[in-house]
């Protein structure tokens, strides 16, 4: 009898050391800004944790965990986050006033998300021929080539040309598939090169599921795609596509090169900058938004234009003359020759 007792009270010892050692694996496994059910007080109605605006957030700006609390509501919400984790850099797409409860709805989505600082998605088109043999899949990186074709009807001696126009942009969609929704991209991860499961599926099904935006025909051709640009170089893109013909050639994702621009003469742009600007006016000139405001024609795509060649003349400070000395009579100038008389 005595041995059993001892046995019991070793099992009881170790199944409250059991129930310990999992209470406490729980408590560290609980997130710190997670979101819990808040416990349930007798006579009040239960409430819901909800993470929302410790302060106003501002639209267009990136969300930071300070700007983010804790709050209750009375039920739990639709689309909203579980922890303040979720929400951290999440950016609004309309003011948000402090205490309001956050969800995916007051965000950003879709393509904005896919873009870096200081890019811009534009579609290019495309077709067999000039996107290497339909090869391309999103999350590729391609250069594009410009065929400036010769105008009619003139003496085009030299002037039909094929040049590199911009280099290592990132395909955000070709056809109809698109990258991963949702995922901004880094100047880190753009330079590093990453695994692409889907180079495994076969070309053809991959074209084929990529189809274009010719309705649901998995066989309609594919005639768009849709790249990440510079904003200072979105004009030359445009144009050149208007102008001539593009080519995206294929390139490896561990390819940093670019070409160095410094190296060349730039073009010149449309609108001519204001002669009374200060230096620091002028310098933020050379601001990738101002420079592609300033637009780029024809001529300074094909190289017959460079901003040297456009710049506004120096305006000359005229010399002083000085003024007649009274003392001695009148002064008589004739153009650079000042003669004299007295007074009577």
């Amino acid at each position: 009898m005595l041995k059993l007792t001892r046995i019991a009270a070793v099992a009881l010892i170790a199944l409250a050391l059991l129930l310990a050692l999992v209470a406490f694996l729980v408590s560290r496994r609980a997130a710190p800004g997670g979101v819990a059910p808040a416990p349930q007080v007798a006579g009040q109605p239960r409430q819901w944790p909800v993470v929302e605006a410790a302060t106003a957030l501002p639209a267009g700006r990136p969300i930071a965990a300070s700007d983010l609390r804790i709050g209750a509501a009375l039920q739990a919400p639709t689309g909203g986050y579980n922890t303040i984790a979720e929400a951290t850099g999440a950016v609004p797409v309309r003011d948000i006033a402090a205490g309001t409860a956050l969800n995916g709805a007051l965000m950003a989505q879709g393509y904005a998300l896919r873009l870096n600082p200081g890019e811009r998605a534009l579609a290019v088109p495309v077709d067999e021929l000039v996107a290497a043999g339909n090869r391309i899949l999103p999350g590729d990186y391609v250069d594009v080539f410009l065929n400036l074709r010769a105008p009619p009807g003139m003496n085009t001696d030299g002037q039909a040309q094929a040049r590199l126009l911009l280099s290592r942009l990132r395909v955000l969609s070709y056809g109809a598939a698109d990258s991963a929704p949702g995922q901004a991209s880094t100047a880190a991860n753009d330079a590093a090169p990453t695994a692409n499961d889907s180079r495994a599926q076969d070309i053809q099904g991959s074209s084929a599921s990529s189809g274009s935006s010719t309705g649901n025909n998995p066989n309609a051709p594919i005639r768009s795609a849709v790249l990440a640009v510079p904003v200072a170089e979105a004009n030359r893109l445009l144009l050149g596509a208007q102008q001539g013909r593009l080519f995206l050639a294929l390139r490896n994702p561990a390819d940093v090169g670019l070409p160095d621009q410094s190296l060349f003469a730039q073009p010149g742009g449309v609108l001519d900058a204001r002669r009374e600007l200060s230096p620091e006016q002028r310098l933020a000139l050379q601001s990738p938004e101002n420079d592609a405001y300033a637009g780029i024609d024809s001529d300074a795509l094909a190289g017959r234009a460079t901003h040297a060649a456009r710049a506004p003349a120096p305006v000359r400070a005229s010399a002083p003359r000085a003024a007649p000395r009274l003392d001695r009579g009148v002064e008589i100038i004739r153009g650079d020759i000042s003669s004299h008389s007295s007074s009577p």
